[in-house]
């Protein structure tokens, strides 16, 4: 599963239960999409499938969506803020940052340098407000929930109270109620 995809069934979620107050915004580079002339992601197709409608924008993929239900995504390239944005109906913001991983296990245990590359990110993410959630999301596989049921428990990450998401290609996601 692709990073893109990942931050963007976050978002589909997150606006599907009601727990969004205006925006969520997606940091999609495209480097995710495409490089050269190979596609990666085909993300106008992902958001049609979903039935998003796109306002005008700049670039083929960026810009603001909205879903069926009515609430909003706004999709862009801009670095240091976390993957996936969203001002909650509680007042306080949840930062994401996703990464891509395998959905079948491998001898070659991608998974841990994956969590441990997003768990990075997150900590060194250039803006955070007093009240932010803070999270990582990764594909739901048998691996990476493995993984996330285990490090959920790690004194820093629940001192720190990071949320570690699992994320479904079916939609669903694992792991944000507050431990």
């Amino acid at each position: 599963m692709t990073e893109a995809e990942v931050s963007l069934r976050l978002a589909a979620w997150l606006l599907a239960g009601d727990l969004v107050e205006g925006i969520v915004h997606l940091a999609i580079d495209g480097a995710q999409i495409a490089t050269g002339k190979v596609v990666h992601f085909n993300l106008p197709h992902f958001v049609s499938a979903c039935g998003w409608t796109k306002a005008m924008a700049a670039h083929a993929w960026q810009g603001d969506y909205t879903i069926p239900s009515g609430g909003r995504v706004r999709i862009h390239a801009i670095p240091g803020k976390g993957d996936v944005v969203a001002k909650l109906r509680s007042g306080q913001t949840l930062r994401v940052e996703c990464k891509k991983g395998p959905l079948v296990r491998s001898k070659s245990s991608q998974e841990y340098p994956l969590i441990r590359e997003a768990l990075g990110q997150l900590l060194t993410v250039a803006e955070v407000g007093e009240n932010d959630i803070l999270a990582i999301a990764v594909p739901r596989s048998e691996k990476f929930c493995e993984l996330a049921k285990r490090w959920r428990k790690a004194p820093l990450i629940e001192r720190l109270g990071i949320r570690i998401l699992t994320v479904g290609q079916d939609g669903e996601v694992d792991g944000y109620a507050a431990a």
